[in-house]
């Protein structure tokens, strides 16, 4: 089936072909604007079944279900879930600003990423050289984890410093950004902006639940029929247990997106001063930008951490200077760029996620 005309969903900039129909990516790498749009419509809909991203990009369905799988292999998109420990009763999320010996950074960040509690990895630049979020069942495994002893982390060759944020509050995750961005608005799929005022409470969730939970982060496309079969259970039940656990706010179907497929070159983590009356206001503000892809409050020297996706340095200081200059109670922000992404959602990425 030829390809069809660009959907409503398309980032900006993707009718935009050579006369070879290839595009280039925000990291030097042509790619089809099919795939493209494929990756767009699931971000927006990532659970979505063959149909219905077939309609989507205007494609077979036999088509698309072969393009995804390529685009899997080639480690640029994988699909999950994306949980919420604290609703889900799994713990807290904080993150560690890691500074690495000269030399060292490779070395650290690999050894880091094999740890089962590291839900994400970047090396950035700044004073520190990683950030690595993890997530505890308790105060007391956060002291274990920072020791050097058999479960703890300092005494990983190359360390030089360690600097603990927790993460008191989520407003934004990288489950909206993509409906942020791409999603027609008053579409069905876009969620609104998490609530800073909601209260973080654990909902109950059984070892069914987390069955499930698991399953579904090693494959956010499992259907429904197959959830059931692996774990004994009706269709109707595994449909109504995940479904719960989404209305919930405790899981998210998330799509991990290689963000040069889509022609954005810079990502950033910047880490906030803000008028502690004014942290619900600004974070409301932000919440909404379609360029803010994570957002929490946190215990640290920042009072908000915000991670940002962006075409280009351009983009970049317009945020700096038109958005974050002209929000009100905003008193500083530092940047991290990101250099490399070696981990997602627990989930390995890139090179990593073929060891």
């Amino acid at each position: 089936m030829a390809e069809a005309a660009s959907s409503p969903h398309s980032p900006a900039g993707l009718e935009q072909r050579s006369s070879a129909g290839w595009l280039p990516s925000g990291a030097g790498r042509a790619v089809h604007p099919l795939d493209a749009r494929i990756a767009v419509a699931l971000l927006v809909n990532g659970r979505g079944s063959w149909r219905e991203l077939a309609r989507e990009v205007g494609t077979s369905e036999s088509t698309v279900a072969r393009r995804v799988k390529a685009l899997q292999d080639a480690r640029l998109i994988q699909t999950t879930v994306l949980a919420d420990p604290i609703r889900c009763g799994l713990g807290y999320p904080v993150v560690l600003q890691v500074a690495c010996q000269p030399g060292a950074v490779g070395t650290v960040a690999a050894a880091l990423a094999t740890r089962q509690d590291v839900r994400a990895e970047m090396i950035v630049t700044g004073t520190f050289d990683l950030v690595v979020e993890v997530v505890v069942p308790s105060s007391a495994s956060l002291a274990d984890l920072l020791t050097d002893g058999a479960e703890g982390i300092a005494g990983v060759p190359g360390i030089a410093r360690i600097t603990t944020v927790s993460i008191l509050r989520t407003f934004k995750t990288t489950a909206q950004w993509g409906q942020d961005q791409f999603a027609e608005r008053g579409g069905d799929t876009v969620r609104d902006p998490i609530d800073p005022d909601r209260e973080n409470e654990p909902i109950g969730l059984d070892d069914v639940d987390l069955a499930l939970l698991e399953r579904l982060g090693e494959d956010g496309r499992r259907s429904y029929a197959q959830l059931a079969l692996a774990l004994g259970m009706s269709e109707s039940a595994a449909r109504r247990r995940v479904e719960r656990m989404v209305a919930s706010g405790c899981l998210a179907p998330v799509t991990l997106v290689d963000p040069g497929l889509l022609g954005f070159g810079i990502e950033t983590f910047m880490w906030l001063s803000v008028d502690l009356a004014r942290i619900g206001e600004v974070a409301r503000a932000l919440a909404g930008r379609p360029e803010v892809r994570f957002l929490a409050a946190s215990s640290g020297s920042a009072d908000l951490i915000l991670e940002a996706t962006l075409r280009s340095q351009d983009d970049l200081y317009r945020f700096r200077a038109d958005v974050l200059g002209r929000i009100e109670g905003i008193r500083s922000a530092e940047a991290s760029l990101e250099l490399k992404t070696l981990k997602r959602a627990f989930l390995p990425l890139g090179k990593e996620a073929g060891r």
